[in-house]
C-alpha cells in the first residue's frame, strides 16, 4: 500500500479520462474505527473490479425509478404547500432552498426593483413603479401568514458586530441560536444602531461623501428585501428612531431630532417626523418640552396609535418625585405632556425606562446598587461583586387616572449575582434585564409575578469577547413577510 498516493489519482501514468483504464490500480480512502477514533487508510483496487456503469444499466435504473414513481405518485402541490406552511421558524426558511420554484414562492411579496426604489429615494422623486409589489400573494404565503402567529419569539436578541449575525434566545428550547444575518445589506447600511419590530429592522444609510444628512432603511430579514426611505422634510441629523407596526400591511418610522436653533436657556424643541409606509410620505411637527428627553426606543412604548416616551429629567438624585411622559399620536401628530408621581424610594433612582408587556405599559425604575463591603475579605467572590438585589422597580401605568402602581421589586437574592442594566427588552410576556454577555440574564414573568434567569449567551455560543447589553426582541411571526 502506497501512502503518498492521493485519492482519485492512478498509481502509474496519467490519464485525462474521468475513470481509470482497465487493470489500473487506484487508491480509495476508507474509514474505519480503531481505539474509539475514526481513522483513514487507502486501499488499492483494480479498475476492472469497479461496478459496471454503462448506458444500458443507467437506462434500466431510470426505468425502475419511473416505475416506482408510477406506483407512488408525488403528493399534490397544494398538499405539499400546506405541510410546508406548518413548519416552525426558522426551519421553514429551508424550503426556499429546495428549488428555484420554491424560492420564488417566498419572494412574491418583495418589491421590485430594489435598485430603482433606492435611486428614487436618493433623488427625492418617487418612482411609483417601484412602490408596487411585483406579484400577488401566493397560496403558500397566505398559508404561512395564517400560521406565523404560532411561531416562537426570540428574545433577547443581539447583533454581532463582526459577522452581523443575530444571536437570540429561544424559551421553548432554552438555548441560544443563530437566527439570521444582516450581511446581505450593502456596505453603507449601518447595522450597529438598529431598531427592530417583528421581522423588520430599521437602520441608517451613511455614505462617505455625506455624513450629516443620511437616509434610513427598512429591511425584512425573512425576504431580505429592503427599502431606503426618502429624506425627511427637516434635514437635521437623525437622533433616535422608532419602528412601529401598523397592522399587517404597514409600518411607521418615527424620528426625533433636536432643533438646531434651540438656545441653551430655551425649552427643548424637537422635530418629530413620522414616515407612513402605506403612503410613503413624511409628516412633521414641533414638540416643545421643558426638560431634556432621552428619545430612545428603550424609553418608549407604543399602544393604540400613540407613542409614549418617558423622561429622564432629574435622575440620579431623586429619592421620590415625578416622571414626565410624552404622548405622541402618530396619525394626527397631536401630542401632550403629563406627569406622574412615584413613591418614596430607599435609594436614589438612576434611570427610568418603559416597556409594553401583556398589553399594558410598564415603567421600570433602576435604583442605585449597593456598593461592596470593603471591610470584608476582597478575595471572596461574593463580596467583590456588586449586588443588584431589589434594584429594579416595575410599575404599572394607569393612563386613565395618570397614576403609577408598584407591580414588583427585584431581582431576589438568589438572582443578584451581578449588576444589570436598566435597558429592558420584552417578548410580550417576559421582561429581560442583563449586563454583559458573560453574565446571566434576569427575566421577570409579568403574568405569574416570577423572577428567573436564563443561560449565559457567551457560554452557549462560545463568544469570548463580551460586549455591553444592547438587546432587542425578534418576533418573526408579528409581520412575517410584510413588504417594505
Amino acid at each position: 500500500m502506497t501512502g503518498n498516493k492521493r485519492w482519485g489519482q492512478p498509481a502509474q501514468g496519467g490519464h485525462s479520462l474521468p475513470f481509470p483504464a482497465a487493470n489500473e490500480e487506484w487508491f480509495v480512502p476508507r474509514l474505519y474505527w480503531h481505539g474509539g477514533a475514526q481513522q483513514q487508510a487507502s486501499f488499492p483496487f483494480q479498475a476492472s473490479e469497479r461496478a459496471p456503469c454503462d448506458l444500458n444499466e443507467m437506462k434500466r435504473g431510470r426505468e425502475e425509478v419511473g416505475f416506482s414513481e408510477a406506483r407512488h405518485p408525488p403528493l399534490p402541490e397544494e398538499l405539499v404547500e400546506k405541510i410546508v406552511s406548518l413548519m416552525p421558524f426558522p426551519s421553514i426558511l429551508k424550503a426556499r432552498m429546495l428549488s428555484k420554484a420554491w424560492a420564488a414562492k417566498f419572494q412574491s411579496l418583495q418589491e421590485e426593483p430594489s435598485a430603482s426604489g433606492r435611486m428614487s429615494c436618493e433623488t427625492g422623486e418617487e418612482d411609483q413603479g417601484s412602490l408596487k409589489t411585483s406579484a400577488a400573494v401566493t397560496p403558500l404565503l397566505r398559508l404561512v401568514m395564517e400560521t406565523s402567529s404560532t411561531w416562537d419569539s426570540f428574545c433577547p436578541a443581539f447583533l454581532l458586530r463582526d459577522s452581523f449575525d443575530v444571536i437570540a434566545y429561544s424559551r421553548r428550547t432554552n438555548s441560544w441560536k443563530r437566527i439570521h444575518s444582516l450581511s446581505y445589506l450593502p456596505h453603507d447600511f449601518v447595522r450597529q444602531d438598529i431598531t427592530a419590530e417583528g421581522s423588520l429592522v430599521c437602520g441608517s444609510v451613511v455614505e462617505e461623501c455625506n455624513v450629516r444628512e443620511h437616509n434610513l432603511y427598512v429591511t425584512n430579514v425573512l425576504t431580505r428585501a429592503y427599502r431606503v426611505l426618502p429624506l425627511p422634510p427637516n434635514m437635521t441629523p437623525v437622533g433616535c428612531k422608532h419602528l412601529l407596526q401598523q397592522g399587517a400591511d404597514g409600518y411607521t418610522v418615527v424620528v426625533f431630532s433636536l432643533d438646531p436653533h434651540c438656545r441653551q436657556n430655551d425649552p427643548y424643541t424637537f422635530d418629530a417626523q413620522v414616515y407612513n409606509s402605506k403612503i410613503h410620505t413624511w409628516k412633521t411637527t414641533k414638540v416643545t418640552i421643558e426638560h431634556d428627553f432621552y428619545m430612545s426606543p428603550q424609553c418608549s412604548a407604543y399602544l393604540n396609535k400613540t407613542l409614549y416616551i418617558v423622561s429622564r429629567h432629574g435622575l440620579g438624585v431623586l429619592s421620590s418625585g415625578e416622571i414626565g411622559i410624552l404622548a405622541l399620536n402618530v396619525e394626527d401628530l397631536s401630542w401632550e405632556m403629563f406627569y406622574m408621581s412615584f413613591p418614596s424610594l430607599s435609594r436614589p433612582c438612576t434611570s427610568v425606562t418603559m416597556v409594553l408587556c401583556g398589553g399594558q405599559i410598564l415603567v421600570v425604575l433602576s435604583l442605585d446598587v449597593e456598593p461592596p463591603r470593603t471591610w470584608l475579605n476582597l478575595w471572596d467572590k461574593r463580596h467583590r461583586m456588586v449586588s443588584c438585589q431589589h434594584s429594579l422597580l416595575v410599575m404599572k401605568v394607569d393612563l386613565k387616572n395618570r397614576q403609577l402602581a408598584l407591580l414588583t421589586q427585584g431581582p431576589p437574592v438568589h438572582l443578584s449575582s451581578g449588576p444589570v442594566h436598566n435597558n429592558p427588552v420584552t417578548d410580550g410576556k417576559y421582561i429581560y434585564f442583563g449586563a454583559k454577555t458573560s453574565g446571566s440574564v434576569v427575566a421577570y414573568d409579568v403574568e405569574r409575578d416570577e423572577w428567573s434567569s436564563i443561560p449565559s449567551m457567551a457560554r452557549s455560543i462560545r463568544i469570548n469577547r463580551g460586549f455591553q447589553w444592547n438587546a432587542f426582541s425578534f418576533r418573526p411571526g408579528l409581520n412575517s413577510f410584510l413588504a417594505v
